[in-house]
Order: C-alpha cells, then structure tokens, then sequence
C-alpha cells in the first residue's frame, strides 16, 4: 500500500512539474527569395509557422528601411506520414530604400518571434551592366524659374518584351506645383551596348508656383514580363516587377528683381499676332470689322497667359469677346494660345489710329527680358450709305395716336406679369424661409472647431481680398472639410475638389505670382467654398439616415 501512494506521488508530482515547464515555442520560419537585393527593386519576404495567431502580426518596424508593397496571407493543411499539418504564412513584397546592410528585426506572432537577420542591398546598376529592367525619372533642368515649365521623362527600360505596365503619379509635397501630362506613352527599341531594350516613356510638364527645393517623390512602376510558356496561349501570365525611381531634386528661382512688367511670362519662346477679318481698304462707317489678337508661348499654359488689354478709340466702340484657350501638346512641353477678339465699329467717316501694343516677357534660352510688340495702325473710314426717308419716319410712326390700342393690348400684358412676379417672388422667400431655419439638434451633424476657425479665416481673408492669406487658410480649411484625410499642398486639394476649385486657385496663384497683386477678387472663391460645404453636409446627412444592414427589432 505504501509503494502504491509513492509511485501514485510520484506520477502527480512529475504531471506538476510538466504543467509549471515553460511550453515548447512553435519556430517561426522566415525566407527571401533573394539575397542580396537591389535598391528600388521588389523583393519577397515570408514568415511561416504553423497555427494562426490571435492577433495580426504588426510589420511597421519594417518601414524604417523598406517600403511595403503588398501584404498577403495564406494558409494550408497537409498530411505527411500521417500526421495532419497545418501551414500559415505570411508574404510581404518590401522594396529597399537605400544601399546598405540593413536587419529585418524579429516580429512578434503571439507568444512566438521570428529570429532576425541581416540583408544586403546593392546600388541599382544601370543598363550598361546588362541590367534587366531599369525605371528612371529625368527632369530637363537641375534649375528653374517660379511658373517656368520643367519636363520630367518617365523611361523604363527592358531587355525582355514587357505585357503590361503601369506608372505611378507624379507627386510633389513640399511646394505647390501645377502638373501637366504631355501626351500619350511611347513605346520604342534601343540599343545599349550589344544588347537591345524595349523602351517604354511618358512625360509630364511642372510648373512650380513657389521659389524653394522642389522634390519630386520616389515613383513607383508596374511590370508585367511577356510569358514565355507554351501553355500561355495569350501571354498574359508573366512575372511582375516593382521599381522605383530615384527622387528628383529642382531649384525654383524667383522672379528676377529688375523684371518690373506687370505680368511674369517666363517662356522659351513667345509671339503676339494681329489679323483682321475683313477689307481694311473699304471700311465704311457703321458697319463692324473683326480684329483677332493671338499670343502664343512655348513653355507656358493658356491660363498663364495674360488678357491683352485693348486701348480706347476715339470714335469706334470696341466689343470684345470671350477669349479662346489651348493647350498643345508635345513632347517639347506646352505650347499656350490665347486668342481674343473684338468688334470694331467707327462712328463716322475720317482716319482713326488703332495704339500699339507691348507685351514684356523674359525669354528663358538668353535669360533676359524681351519685348512682343504690334505696331500701331491708322484705319481710314469712308460715309456710310445714306439711309431711305422711311427709315426715319418710323419711330415717329410708332409714337403717333394711332398706336394707342396696342399700348392697351400692352398694359393688360403688363399688369399680368406684374402678378406672376408676385407670386414668383413669394415662392421664393418661403423657400429662403424654409432653408435658413435650422435644422432639430438630432440631426444636424457637429462641425470640429478647426473647421468653424478656418472657415471663418477664409472668409475673413475672401472678404478682405487678401490673396496671401486666402492662400493659406484655404488649405486648412480644406484639410479640416476632409479630415481624415490629409493634404499637404493646394495641388492635392485641387485633385479632390474637381476643376472648378482648380481655376479658382489658378488665379489666386496668378495674382500672387504673376504680378497681379492687388486685383484678385475673393467673392468666387468664397462661394465655391461654401457650396462645396453644402454638399458635403448634404451627402453626410443622408449617410446619416441610411437604415442599418441588421436592424435590431
């Protein structure tokens, strides 16, 4: 009995000291599929273990020194010897960021941790070592003028035939900065060395609106190789690749001090032409001729290109147009075409002389300042035709006792629109009644007050005319209308916003930037603002009222 409760004591005391042993940790497995690896190319990185943890891994420590690309996970069973196997892993796509020897920390799965390890990263070598794909971005100049048009060329190169490709945007945060694309990609062949590429480009204008270090990010591009496989029959199931582009840097210069015209046109080339629709030699009095003002700039867009302001006439009335704008196109940057016109019409028979016009702008190839110029012209106008007597005769006509029954037909007329624009203009104050009553406390959706301080500094600002100031608290109250979201530059804000806030902010640039201090109106912009406004409160309003998906009885 006494050997029986000592082997039973035993047994107990051996289950005590199992359960109080600390538990077998599960490894945590982690490969590459490369090493070493190159800068700005994609890379595979795999953690595998064999249960699935409680809590999703967290893999920010990774960011110090890699961008993430993607983040996937999957998980398998297996049967080997009879045993049943399960398998998770976790597959992330990471591209380095620099050249260097760097760690891949340990991560933390439960109670588990991989080991880490240490990584090469190799600088990205360039088509003349028989590299397979390289991405690059180039801008046409190291240094550039505020509002000055800068090309920045999106080339990548492959030695194998490429399936499928996708670009990444252009994107600028520390200065503001207007972004043109410059038409469609190209795809053509080179030759480097002995050894021929596929050669994929797209080009983009800049225009910087502020002096400063302009950079440009790191760009990010998609690449699907041609498959080679038999059992491929469309081709379309390639390896992908990711790159990434090196920063680029741009030093934007202010205007130069001893330009003093009152609008900065900095261009490559500019011309200003003068056509007339119609005989100069047999003008007559009374009747109108067709004057066509044309300036075109290579370098900068048609809205940076000023109004062309037309000098009175003594004794012909002018009637300007709606100016015609474009944009062209080409692998040489932007090409910008104002075109204004305007009816003339003399008065009276006699010599008229129509004033020169000069247009000074800074010409970019010899850095200097440069005057457009149409001559001033002398315009000779013959009599009119003299007009038949019952011409004259017919406004006396009409005033005559004669037409006192058309006068009453007209009054009775008259006193009935009178009592439709009365009722118009009640619908429309019950209406304003309606709207400016506020909405219960239940409904009406509660406002942060950074949104209350910067829409009231806009609207201050607006009011006031002060473009500088508009300028900035316009991106603050947009940062705070779309919080969470963040923005950095007005750029940003104009890609959210649609084209007509992007006009609005053009000519707020214009006037800061374009020597037009002092003429910026801020009534526009203040109503865009708060139209905007509504319509967001409208669209968060019927969010706001939408029944949810499993309703509670």
């Amino acid at each position: 009995m006494v050997r029986l409760n000592s082997i039973a004591f035993l047994f107990i005391a051996l289950l005590l000291a199992g359960a109080g042993a600390p538990p077998v940790m599960a490894e945590v497995k982690v490969s590459v599929d490369r090493d070493p690896v190159r800068v700005n190319e994609a890379f595979q990185l795999v953690f595998s273990l064999d249960h699935s943890p409680d809590r999703e891994p967290d893999f920010s420590s990774l960011q110090q020194h890699f961008i993430i690309l993607n983040n996937s996970y999957s998980t398998g069973f297996s049967f080997i010897n009879g045993d049943y196997q399960r398998n998770v892993k976790y597959s992330l796509q990471l591209m380095p960021k620099q050249v260097g020897e760097f760690m891949i920390p340990a991560i933390r799965f439960d109670q588990e941790r991989s080991k880490p390890f240490s990584i090469s990263v190799k600088a990205s070598s360039s088509p003349d070592s028989q590299d397979q794909l390289v991405f690059e971005v180039l801008a046409d100049k190291t240094e550039a003028y505020v509002q000055s048009q800068v090309i920045l060329t999106l080339r990548l190169l492959s030695a194998n035939a490429v399936s499928g490709y996708q670009f990444g945007d252009v994107s600028i945060e520390n200065l503001d900065a207007v972004i043109e694309p410059l038409g469609e990609v190209r795809d053509y062949e080179t030759r480097i060395g002995d050894r021929p590429y596929q050669v994929l480009e797209k080009k983009v204008a800049l225009f910087p609106q502020q002096p400063g270090r302009l950079e440009v990010a790191p760009l990010m591009a998609k690449v699907r190789l041609l498959s080679m496989s038999q059992f491929d029959l469309f081709r379309r199931s390639g390896e992908i690749h990711n790159l990434r582009s090196q920063p680029v840097t741009i030093d934007v210069e202010p205007i130069p001090p001893d330009f003093k015209a009152p609008y900065w046109l900095p261009a490559q080339r500019l011309e200003l032409r003068e056509n007339w629709q119609g005989d100069l030699d047999a003008l007559v009095a009374g009747e109108p001729i067709t004057r066509s003002l044309t300036l075109v700039a290579d370098g900068l867009t048609a809205a940076q290109l000023p109004e062309l302001v037309l000098a009175p006439i003594d004794g012909i009335k002018q009637y300007p147009d709606q100016p015609d704008l474009e944009n062209r196109q080409s692998d040489d940057g932007i090409r910008g075409i104002r075109v204004q016109k305007a009816a003339l019409i003399p008065g009276a028979e006699g010599r008229y002389r129509v004033p020169e016009i000069n247009l000074s702008w800074w010409n970019l190839e010899k850095g200097q300042i440069e005057v457009a110029t149409i001559p001033e012209r002398e315009l000779i106008v013959s009599p009119a035709a003299s007009a038949p007597a019952a011409v004259s005769e017919t406004p006396a006509e009409a005033l005559s006792p004669t037409a006192s029954p058309a006068v009453e037909a007209n009054s009775f007329w008259l006193w009935l629109s009178l009592l439709l624009a009365c009722g118009w203009a009640s619908s429309m104050f019950y209406w304003w009644y309606r709207t400016r009553r506020p909405t219960p406390l239940e409904t009406r959706p509660l406002e942060p007050p950074s949104l209350r301080k910067a829409r009231a500094d806009l609207r201050r600002a607006c009011n006031q005319n002060d473009a500088a100031e508009a300028r900035s608290a316009l991106l603050a109250w947009g940062q705070a209308l779309q919080a969470p979201r963040k923005f950095h530059n007005l750029h940003q804000l104009c890609a959210a916003f649609g084209s007509e806030f992007t006009q609005q902010v053009e000519d707020l640039n214009l006037s800061l930037y374009a020597g037009r201090r002092g003429s910026w109106q801020g009534a526009g912009l203040l109503q865009l603002c708060q139209r905007l406004e509504r319509l967001q409160g409208q669209e968060r309003s019927d969010q706001s009222h939408l029944m949810p998906l499993n309703p509670v009885d």
